[in-house]
């Protein structure tokens, strides 16, 4: 199973706190469900790849005699 992880940090303008209401809760936990299900759907494709395509954009080949 591949896995790609992608870490961005929040960027917010420096100084502008926002003030904790309700819609800026609800904003953010509907960003972070579309963003996790973006994730979700991403690993999904990349396992649905071949061997060979996955290898062909940069995934290791694991070998399991190089122990």
């Amino acid at each position: 199973m591949a896995i790609a992880l992608q870490h961005r940090p929040l960027r917010r303008a420096p100084g502008i706190r926002h003030a904790g209401t309700p819609s800026h809760s609800a904003r953010d936990l509907f960003g972070r469900i579309v963003s996790a299900w973006r994730r979700y759907r991403i690993e999904r494709e990349l396992e649905g790849l071949s061997f060979d395509q996955r290898k062909d954009i940069g995934f290791r080949s694991w070998d399991k005699t190089t122990r």
